[in-house]
């Protein structure tokens, strides 16, 4: 406790899973709303396009993220997906949601990510709506079910036309129309 009665706040570390690290992953086994199969998540941390976040405080797992790449047919701009985020109750109102938003977001801006979104399934969870929010999340649609982040696109795009019409060229989509 500080002088004002306070809980102090323990330093929080924000770190991204690598291939392999599924050991680490124990530690959010009571965040997760199903029981963790390491087979299941190794494969998962396998793959490029999934992503995890973990928040720890004095060596405990207090929170995590995680988040998906996708692709879209009429464009070769990525989106991520923020799949899901959790918090230990008895960590929340400390910045941990906040501090694994802003990582997955740099991340995403950093690889040339346009946009993030989440959808949130129940309208009533005012302190997800609140995150979403102070994060920079806007909402697009009616009912702010949905929180859209509109990423700044560090490399530059090309337009050229095509005989199937226009055609932006994208630092991550290789291939031609």
């Amino acid at each position: 406790m500080n002088r004002r009665g306070r809980k102090a706040q323990a330093r929080i570390q924000i770190r991204k899973l690598r291939q392999g690290e599924v050991g680490l992953l124990q530690g959010a086994r009571n965040l997760l709303d199903h029981p963790l199969d390491n087979r299941a998540a190794r494969h998962l941390l396998a793959d490029p396009a999934h992503h995890l976040w973990l928040a720890s405080s004095e060596h405990r797992v207090v929170g995590f993220l995680r988040s998906v790449e996708l692709l879209q047919l009429h464009t070769p701009r990525r989106q991520m997906f923020l799949y899901e985020i959790a918090v230990r109750p008895d960590s929340r109102g400390q910045g941990v949601g906040s501090m694994l938003v802003e990582a997955m977001l740099q991340y995403s801006r950093g690889r040339g990510f346009e946009e993030a979104f989440v959808l949130t399934d129940d309208p009533a969870n005012k302190a997800a709506h609140a995150l979403y929010k102070s994060t920079g999340g806007r909402t697009e649609t009616t009912g702010d079910r949905m929180y859209v982040w509109h990423l700044a696109h560090s490399a530059k795009r090309r337009t050229r036309s095509t005989s199937a019409g226009r055609f932006i060229s994208h630092p991550h989509f290789t291939g031609t129309p």
